[in-house]
């Protein structure tokens, strides 16, 4: 498994979104022992909810294999507040506007004129790259 850190500065404002406003100031090795801690806890739930997700025969990590790691690894209240998460999320999905898929049939172009399209998009950016 690759090392990833967490970014210091979302870490640092989550330490001071939870903390009483008299905290003023986080030290640089506070921020960097809850980032690992972060880290750690992520890997657990994650391992937890790919054992899950095969358990099921299931090739990909679905919120509901999330929120069963959750609970089997004892977080029974984080696996609520999941539960609800991924119940607005799916309310919220219903609503957004769905994505074309037929992107190349339904553009009018020919295959030629598309190839063409594309290359003079690669010029561009490889232009503007030098």
């Amino acid at each position: 498994m690759t090392d990833h850190n967490l970014p210091v500065g979302p870490v640092a404002r989550l330490i001071k979104m939870n903390t009483t406003p008299d905290i003023k100031k986080c030290s640089s090795s506070t921020t960097s022992l809850t980032s690992e801690c972060l880290k750690e806890f992520i890997q657990v739930v994650a391992q937890e909810a790919q054992m899950v997700s095969e358990s099921t025969k299931g090739r990909s990590i679905t919120p509901e294999h999330l929120i069963t790691a959750l609970t089997n690894l004892g977080y029974s209240s984080y696996a609520e507040t999941v539960k609800q998460l991924a119940e607005e999320e799916k309310e919220a999905k219903k609503t957004r506007p769905k994505m074309k898929k037929k992107k190349l049939t339904d553009s009018g172009l020919t295959m030629e004129q598309l190839a063409a399209k594309q290359k003079a998009l690669f010029a561009r950016a490889k232009a503007n790259m030098n």
